[in-house]
């Protein structure tokens, strides 16, 4: 059991598994890049298309879900400063894709 913040949590081998983070990153330069920066740390794999790639990022639990989410932002901005053409999704659990970075509030 974990606790954070007074929220509990049961893991246990039988939960089920969370989905991966997924960003779609276009055009490959910016996506080779992306990839890079959330590799070491955050284990990121690509799907490799010819025009857009798929990073898919698999957290271990649910907190570090979040963490993730948060590098892919901050991610998101190094790679529009280095590549102004990139496009940039965060892939929703229910398909929909949030531009990277996000604009302000």
């Amino acid at each position: 059991m974990t606790a954070l913040s007074g929220y509990c949590q049961t893991v246990s081998e039988d939960s089920v598994p969370l989905r991966p983070v997924l960003v779609t990153a276009s055009p490959p330069d910016a996506a080779e890049a992306m990839l890079e920066l959330l590799n070491d740390d955050y284990g990121a794999t690509a799907e490799r298309g010819p025009e857009r790639w798929t990073l898919s990022i698999a957290p271990i639990d649910s907190f570090r879900r979040g963490t993730i989410i948060y590098r892919v932002i901050q991610a998101s901005r190094t790679v529009t400063e280095q590549f102004p053409d990139a496009v940039l999704h965060l892939v929703t659990e229910d398909g929909n894709a949030w531009r990277l970075p996000p604009p302000s509030l």
